[in-house]
């Protein structure tokens, strides 16, 4: 039997934070209020928060393609062998059950990508693990990064404060029994950084481009500029020639209507033409500033920069190892601390990612990968149809070498002709003679 997990270090000497009321609107929310959402007010004046900046198509796209990438890996456990060399996989641990089915109302790949999207946005994801009565985590439990506070013990030691609503409110648990998948960390290794909240500026910039796009479109292309006459205008006269010269010439249905002024007015345009301003070329620059940040090549979000089918399979490569894994590596080794007994780590169980899926798509290159294994004995033929979901044949758990290969023997040096270096001696036998005949 297991030794259980149920006892937990306690050490109430140290006090709840306590929040203050903070005010501010939806629309322009106070300091506090950004800075309790994982955001900031940047310098164009538009707030950023996670949720305001997948208003930006590049921050929604890397981190919607950083989520569904990872989470549609199947999770899978593995035990190192004793010599050190291989695993050995064991899909009958009773983790896989939990893997596969981490709670009530999630699929896996919606837990998944649920806990990368918090950390891309937050910085940080979080789980509390439920377990039986022996210790053993029987449910995962995603808590919302807003409803969790770190503490750290005068002793090191980790706690969690939450709140959800199916386990309670204002709980604290300790380390040992909460999930936690952090983004880069500056502070000993306890809370993760936001990538909203530190590129505040790089969002911001990219949010209010887009508005000001949006904005020039639903005017019709139109600038800013002034009406001016010579007349005298009364204040009423004023506002209604405004609002008649924008009802007529304003909005995209406007936009080709050419302007006609009457009564001596004159039209100055004010503001400068997006060509002007390299309007275009900015919003260009900030994808690829918010693909920088997320780690994510810019063509995964269909922003093709220098991109051509010669290269185009080493910047998959490339993202495979500089984005996904580190994430990978991250949730791994925590599910594998949290969700392993001391005795099965040191057994060698290890929870893993199957990257072999990212090939799902790709027949043509998953058979000549089974080829080449299967013509030089690194695979059989029914570990190839196991890879494929089919069944094994007879015959198929052969190993086949090629035949023209052979084992390395080291050969005997050659004679350098120096004293007592000679070729080996051969035996003299005596010559075969021919049989006679009759």
């Amino acid at each position: 039997m297991p030794p259980s997990r149920l006892a937990r270090p306690m050490e109430p000497t140290f006090s709840m934070p306590s929040r203050q009321k903070d005010v501010g609107t939806s629309t322009q929310p106070s300091l506090g209020m950004l800075a309790a959402f994982g955001g900031m007010m940047s310098n164009t004046g538009t707030p950023v928060t996670p949720f305001t900046s997948l208003r930006s198509a590049s921050v929604y796209g890397c981190v919607n393609r950083l989520g569904q990438d990872i989470a549609k890996l199947p999770l899978g456990v593995r035990q190192k062998l004793p010599s050190g060399e291989g695993y050995r996989p064991r899909p009958n641990h009773p983790l896989m059950r939990l893997l596969r089915r981490p709670n009530n109302w999630m699929t896996p790949y919606q837990f998944m990508r649920y806990m990368v999207s918090c950390i891309q946005l937050r910085g940080n994801a979080y789980a509390a693990i439920l377990r039986n009565p022996l210790g053993d985590p029987v449910e995962l439990i995603p808590i919302s990064p807003d409803r969790v506070n770190v503490q750290v013990s005068v002793n090191g030691l980790v706690f969690y404060d939450f709140s959800h609503p199916l386990i309670g409110d204002g709980l604290r648990w300790h380390a040992e029994d909460i999930l936690h998948f952090k983004n880069m960390c500056v502070d000993g290794g306890y809370v993760g950084l936001s990538p909203i909240a530190f590129a505040q500026d790089t969002m911001g910039l990219a949010i209010a481009a887009q508005e000001q796009a949006a904005i020039l479109f639903r005017q019709g292309n139109q600038t800013g500029g002034i009406l001016s006459t010579e007349k005298q205008l009364g204040p009423e006269l004023t506002t209604q020639i405004a609002n008649e010269v924008a009802r007529q010439y304003s909005g995209v249905q406007n936009s080709s209507k050419p302007m006609v002024l009457g009564g001596g007015f004159k039209y100055e345009r004010m503001s400068i033409t997006p060509d002007e301003a390299q309007f275009l070329e900015s919003r260009k620059f900030s994808v690829e500033e918010i693909c920088r940040i997320f780690g994510v090549p810019p063509h995964k979000i269909q922003h093709i920069v220098g991109g051509t089918f010669a290269n185009i399979e080493n910047q998959e490569q490339a993202y495979i190892n500089d984005a996904l894994q580190p994430i990978a590596t991250e949730v791994e080794q925590e599910q594998a601390r949290k969700l392993f007994f001391e005795d099965e780590i040191d057994e060698g169980l290890e929870i893993f990612f199957d990257f072999r899926a990212l090939l799902r798509g790709d027949m043509k290159t998953r058979f000549e990968a089974y080829s080449i294994g299967m013509q030089t004995g690194f695979m059989n033929g029914n570990e190839a149809r196991a890879n494929e979901g089919l069944g094994p044949v007879e015959g198929g758990e052969i190993y086949r070498f090629p035949l023209n290969t052979a084992p390395i023997k080291p050969a005997s040096p050659p004679p350098t002709g120096a004293p007592g270096d000679q070729a080996p001696a051969v035996e003299d036998t005596p010559p075969i003679q021919p049989e006679e005949t009759e």
